[in-house]
């Protein structure tokens, strides 16, 4: 029996953590927004343009379709978006699902039945092809939940949707709890443990018997509650969002209390995010961090505004539409371009998206705004949801870079490293930038993304310091705005102050608001990643095609059984939490 059912990692309550992250950097609202506009398992990138007519020619093999450049602009306008003809609709996802009732039943029968045969029979072949049969039902229920997932980010207010979407999870909860105490019961007293057991390691039977039901019952009720915070609207949502966040929090402690943890921050590093660094490592990274980008904030601020500022008005729109627009709606299609730059398995990675039509955008105001990236297990496919803030080129490409290594490798449990292989992408997208722009856009659009990356490892590593704070408190019980906001205010001591920080880098107490009841613990796996794909662009800057290549190495060299560290140097960059890593990406800073 092969455990292709993850212990804890396929519970959905991970289903947004490839979520995008957006970090208000703004210093002028002139920019309309010199925002950080990242992404995360996360990011929302778009890009829209068409490959050049000879590259087009020499790749006629290998080329993802662009719209002609020959047409008038009148037909061009009447056209109907590029992105309308690559993306699934509401109504194919509703038509993919088939979820009841009956499919948990008959599946908790097959289980029952395979448990009964298990702890009896020395008949392995029976007995594994029993749990085959359940496995395969359990991937169906798994996928209709994803697609469930999906459909209800399209419409968070849509009550049908939420509803099946809860009550989905709520029976997945229960027949995954079903599943641990057969296994459990089998390893206790199958004749033929050793065999049935085979694949699992020490720490994966360690896992098993840890595993206590109240957990999945607390995840369940920290997804009803994300739910009512998505929900909240007024004057009085953030004390509202506030007081649910200390439930969560509660939740949150009392599921690492039930597996043996101290409290939920040092659980979910380790059995959530599969990181392979200690807290002493993240304050040596923090250190670094202040050292190199807080000090040097203003610097990198004034490098890409200067710059900014001399833009024409022409210049001005090319660069803000390259930011913020869809990629479909730039003068030209630069995420196509970006896709047939590569050759081999890249280009394929890339294209599988586009070719499958494995992804679906949605303009409403009511969606998930950014983007994620999920996985549908029956089908071996990843997925991407783009909302309408995240159908810029950027963000695409973010995504991109998530499901290329999803079709590779989609047991990687270290989010530090899918997070290196998504943001990477974007950072090669801005070394292939160089030319296709005009020469003070891209000048401007490279100092702020460096300015922009460096904003995002400072509220990161905050966010990740107020976590800790918070989840190493003995009891948030009363806790409401005043108290978690004075909270993150004591965080934000150490880099100018709350003030300082609200006003220069973005809203904290928006902010932690944000991603902290969305995706507790898993900021810190952003900005390690960050660094390091800074680093590879550095490397890339002077040699694209070695850059790219170490990016190939991230994507399939890089496997479930390599933790972030052992992964870096594994791909042949400096471990990511010593200085020498900072001082790789020096030639980048002002």
């Amino acid at each position: 029996m092969k455990k292709t059912i993850r212990l804890l990692a396929l519970l959905l309550t991970l289903v947004m953590l490839l979520a995008s992250c957006n970090v208000g950097g703004d210093k002028d609202t002139t920019t309309e927004s010199a925002s950080a506009t990242e992404s995360a398992t996360e990011s929302v990138v778009t890009t829209g343009s068409e490959t050049d007519t000879e590259e087009t020619t020499e790749q006629t093999e290998q080329t993802v379709t662009t719209e002609s450049q020959t047409e008038t602009e009148e037909e061009t306008e009447s056209k109907p978006p590029y992105r309308d003809s690559v993306s699934r609709t509401r109504e194919e996802l509703e038509s993919m699902m088939d979820l009841s009732n009956e499919h948990f039943t008959e599946a908790e029968a097959k289980l029952a039945e395979f448990e009964s045969l298990a702890v009896i029979s020395t008949d392995y072949d029976a007995v594994d092809a029993l749990y085959l049969e359940f496995e395969d039902m359990f991937y169906h229920i798994d996928t209709q939940l994803s697609i469930a997932s999906v459909i209800y980010y399209l419409d968070m207010k849509d009550e049908a949707a939420s509803d099946r979407y809860l009550d989905s999870y709520d029976k997945y909860g229960d027949l995954y709890n079903k599943y641990i105490e057969v296994c459990k019961n089998a390893y206790e007293k199958s004749p033929i443990r050793d065999q049935l057991f085979a694949d699992w390691t020490e720490e994966d039977i360690k896992e098993l018997f840890a595993y206590d039901p109240e957990s999945q019952e607390l995840r369940e009720k920290n997804e009803e509650i994300l739910v009512q915070i998505n929900e909240l609207t007024g004057d009085d949502a953030d004390e509202k969002t506030a007081q649910l966040y200390a439930q969560m929090v509660t939740n949150n402690n009392r599921i690492a209390e039930l597996a043996g943890y101290d409290n939920y921050y040092d659980y979910a590093s380790v059995e959530i995010y599969g990181r392979d660094y200690s807290t002493e490592e993240i304050a040596t990274f923090k250190a670094n961090v202040i050292k190199y980008f807080s000090a040097n904030l203003d610097k990198l601020y004034s490098n890409w505004y200067g710059a900014f500022s001399l833009l024409g008005e022409e210049g001005y729109n090319t660069f803000i539409s390259f930011l913020y627009d869809p990629f479909d709606e730039l003068g030209e299609n630069h995420l196509l371009g970006y896709v047939n730059s590569f050759e081999g398995s890249t280009y394929e990675g890339f294209s599988h998206m586009f070719e499958n039509r494995n992804m679906i955008f949605s303009n409403s105001p009511d969606s998930h705004q950014s983007a994620f990236q999920t996985y549908f297990e029956e089908l071996e496919t990843p997925f991407c949801l783009f909302g309408a803030d995240g159908q810029n080129t950027s963000a695409i490409v973010h995504e991109m870079g998530h499901y290329y290594a999803a079709l590779h490798h989609p047991d990687v449990t270290s989010f530090d490293i899918a997070e290196t292989q998504s943001q990477t992408n974007e950072l090669l997208l801005l070394r292939y930038m160089d030319g296709k722009l005009p020469y003070g856009v891209y000048r401007t659009l490279k100092g702020y993304t460096v300015y922009n990356f460096a904003v995002q490892s400072i509220v990161c590593v905050m966010i990740d310091e107020f976590e800790q704070k918070v989840y190493s408190l003995d009891s948030v019980e009363g806790y409401g705005s005043a108290e978690f906001d004075a909270i993150m205010a004591e965080v934000c001591e150490q880099y100018g102050g709350v003030d300082y920080v609200n006003e220069n880098i973005t809203d904290m107490n928006y902010y932690w608001r944000a991603v902290a009841t969305n995706s507790p613990v898993y900021y810190i796996s952003y900005a390690t990643s960050m660094i390091e794909s800074l680093n590879i662009y550095a490397i890339a800057v002077n040699d694209e095609a070695a850059g790219r290549e170490m990016y190939r190495k991230l994507v399939e060299d890089v496997t479930e059984d390599d933790g972030f560290k052992s992964a870096m140097v594994k791909i042949g960059l400096t471990d990511p939490f010593s200085e020498q890593t900072f001082i790789g990406i020096s030639a980048l800073l002002p």
